[in-house]
């Protein structure tokens, strides 16, 4: 099967990508000033009360995500990478995943191409807080690690989805 990096993974229509994109410019647009919007911009006619509808329905089928992010000014932020003992693999993966994904502190978790190591953005008050809980996840799981490299996000420089890459697919929506 051949993969087409222009292609989107989902298929939205039109209207959805256009909320989407208006939702990311601002997040806290109503639906009253959301629906003069498309009708203005996109010729899109549509009652706040069905947009309000089409908002819970992509929030429940998650095209998109909401979620609060504290200031980095307030907490300290780390990237963590594990790399793994393949030997001990098998018997520890499921538990070790199961803690990460429940770990309060995790923020982000991830795995990319290439190396195939779990990824992870973390939350700490202190850097305390940070040695400890690297300190006891090592200790109960550190027979399945091979590697746990630990960087300190010092400056968050950006931290943003840009509704600007939306406005191609509004675009090729149109001539569907």
């Amino acid at each position: 099967m051949e993969f087409d990096l222009r292609t989107p993974i989902v298929r939205l229509d039109r209207t959805k990508i256009v909320i989407l994109k208006e939702k990311i410019e601002d997040p806290n647009i109503t639906t009253r000033k959301l629906s003069e919007i498309l009708k203005k911009k996109y010729g899109i006619s549509l009652s706040h009360a069905r947009i309000a509808e089409i908002i819970k329905e992509m929030r429940e089928t998650e095209i998109f995500r909401e979620t609060v992010i504290p200031n980095e000014n307030y907490f300290i932020f780390s990237f963590m990478e594990i790399s793994f003992n393949n030997q001990n693999f098998s018997e520890n993966w499921r538990r070790a995943y199961e803690y990460l994904i429940n770990s309060p502190n995790v923020m982000l978790f991830f795995i990319t191409d290439g190396t195939h190591r779990w990824k992870f953005i973390m939350v700490f008050r202190t850097f305390q807080e940070v040695s400890k809980w690297v300190h006891s996840f090592l200790k109960e799981y550190g027979d399945f690690v091979q590697d746990l490299n630990v960087l300190i996000i010092y400056r968050i420089l950006k931290f943003k989805f840009d509704e600007k890459l939306l406005e191609e697919l509004i675009t090729s929506s149109e001539t569907m």
